[in-house]
């Protein structure tokens, strides 16, 4: 006798998840892993975007999508590769994030617009593409960059060549999306010119300078990864997060990243092989303008054409930098170079043009560097400065792990206090001096601006740090400005780098830039607390002391590179 009892919960449940299973497959399996046929006739061809999957050496599927441009009949394009930063997604269509809200998704969409061929991809354990993510393992998410250019030699037939199975090819992409073209382009000759945005040379160096883990951004990165991304960190990284959380990174972690920078290719002479317009911020606390300045010197040897913008924007750390667009990161549309605007975009437009489409002389405008001072100032340079007059500080004391604690609190108020301040008149290095504190930030003061000038480049300092005997002291140094305009003493660019340890030390300050008016007072600012390390402090009650020098790029007031106003 047939039962024709009601099927159960549990069997409701596995028919509606084999069900949705099938959706999801189907949904898989109509994502093409070849172009569109058409493409092969020598037709006219209008402008599309569309899906494809990607297989990879090791049988991987990447997700990419194509932006098909409008060619005539006969007509072909270079490729432009779009890399997307780190935990997020490609730009999936004109109307995205990165379409609509993130500077090299904007441009990549420009210059699709203006005839080139986009492909946007999503990384190894990001979004739609499969595998875990690695942080740029050469073998693998560098290794995909030269996979991406096979697939469109053999399936984008109106893609413009060098020579036969050698498309002329550029990149565009920050942060991760910049790594994946430095290091792909040490690896793959084919590709012509790269405009990397606000990453990294030594990834090991970026992430924890002077072995002391950036707890704010590594937090913020592992997150977004996690969150976006989830299961699919290599565990080792979710493992070293929790380890750099105590303060400390191992020795593991360093030699699994150890080859995953520009920084290793370059020390072992693998170069990159493209001409390089260089993007980075002076308010990039993740990648400092100092891994620009190595990246372009390792450029140079390669003997490319490698230019230069310091941008003031870049990577923002959330709930500590304010941002003009999206949270935790933005690039500035426009800069000044001298007494010059740029559009950002249309610079990066006219880069490709030159270099992917032989429209000679079409980026001869570019400086070799350009450094904004602001938003609205900006010099070039023929070297970006560093080191400078040299100033020397002593017994300077910090008393205490909870110096600097409170500033996000204080500084408001000390700016409204600032408003009815009345400017200061002549003021004397004397009467400003803070060499001992247990809560605010010490300041040194060092020089007082007689005229407007500019401060930009590299600061360096040579220091003896000292400490109660048993205790291991953790500073936090940068360059300071007291306004003559206000009370408030400016921490520049929000740039500042630990320095660990007893003893002597002599090392570069991170990259600064700024306009110096009359009055201003510019010192040394002394922390033994920072948002930006905030896990990463040794015991709260701690104390140090320093003496030393330190030497300030200041551009004299008669330099030809003051911007003007």
């Amino acid at each position: 006798m047939t039962n024709l009892a009601p099927p159960s919960n549990t069997s409701k449940i596995s028919h509606l998840l084999l069900l949705l299973l099938v959706i999801f497959l189907s949904g898989c399996s109509t994502v093409p892993t070849t172009g569109p046929s058409y493409l092969k006739e020598p037709a006219d061809i209008e402008e599309d975007y569309y899906d494809v999957n990607i297989t990879t050496h090791d049988g991987k599927l990447l997700r990419a999508t194509v932006f098909q441009p409008a060619l005539k009949a006969g007509e072909t394009a270079p490729l432009i590769i779009h890399g997307h930063g780190f935990g997020v997604f490609r730009m999936s269509g004109p109307i995205s994030l990165y379409g609509l809200g993130i500077y090299s998704g904007q441009t990549a969409k420009e210059a699709w617009k203006k005839g080139y061929w986009v492909i946007s991809y999503d990384e190894r354990g990001h979004g739609s593409s499969e595998d875990v993510i690695r942080v740029m393992s050469p073998d693998h998410e560098v290794r995909d960059v030269s996979t991406i250019i096979d697939w469109a030699t053999h399936n984008l037939h109106r893609i413009s060549m060098d020579s036969p199975n050698d498309p002329i090819v550029g990149m565009i992409g920050e942060s991760y999306g910049g790594g994946s073209q430095l290091m792909g382009s040490a690896q793959d000759s084919r590709i012509n010119a790269l405009v990397p945005i606000t990453t990294w040379h030594s990834f090991l160096n970026s992430l924890a300078p002077n072995y002391v883990p950036k707890s704010g951004w590594l937090t913020t990165l592992i997150l977004a990864g996690n969150t976006l991304n989830p299961g699919r960190m290599e565990p080792l990284l979710n493992d070293a997060y929790w380890q750099a959380r105590e303060g400390e990174i191992g020795n593991e972690i360093f030699e699994y990243l150890g080859s995953h920078s520009t920084e290793y290719n370059c020390n072992n002479d693998i170069l990159p092989q493209a001409d390089v317009l260089l993007i980075q911020g002076f308010r990039d606390v993740l990648f400092p303008i100092n891994e620009a300045m190595l990246n372009r010197d390792c450029i140079l040897r390669a003997g490319k054409d490698v230019r230069l913008l310091g941008t003031q924007d870049g990577h923002l750390l959330p709930f500590t930098q304010w941002s003009n667009g999206f949270p935790g990161y933005n690039i500035e549309s426009k800069i000044h170079c001298d007494e010059n605007e740029y559009d950002m975009t249309q610079l990066a437009i006219d880069w490709f043009d030159e270099k992917l489409k032989g429209i000679k002389g079409k980026a001869d405008y570019i400086p070799q560097i350009c450094l904004s001072q602001g938003y609205d100032h900006g010099i070039t340079v023929d070297k970006v400065p560093t080191g400078g007059p040299s100033f020397d500080f002593n017994n300077v004391s910090i008393n205490s792990n909870f110096t600097g604690f409170f500033e996000s609190a204080l500084m408001p108020l000390e700016w409204l206090a600032g408003l009815v301040t009345p400017r200061m008149k002549n003021p004397e290095i004397k009467n400003h001096i803070k060499n001992e504190t247990s809560l605010r930030p010490a300041f040194i003061p060092l020089y007082v601006s007689k005229q407007n000038q500019g401060l930009t480049g590299v600061p360096r300092i040579q220091l003896k740090l000292s400490a109660p005997e048993g205790e291991s002291p953790l500073i936090f140094a940068g360059i300071g400005v007291k306004r003559a305009s206000n009370r408030q003493i400016e921490l520049i660019n929000q740039q500042i780098i630990p320095i660990k340890g007893v003893g002597h030390h002599d090392i570069d300050l991170m990259g600064v830039s700024t306009r110096l008016e009359k009055g201003d007072i510019t010192g040394l600012l002394v922390y033994g607390y920072s948002n930006q390390y905030r896990f990463s402090g040794g015991d709260w009650f701690n104390s140090a002391n320093l003496s030393g020098s330190v030497q300030i790029p200041l551009l004299s007031p008669k330099s030809p590179n003051i911007a003007k106003n």
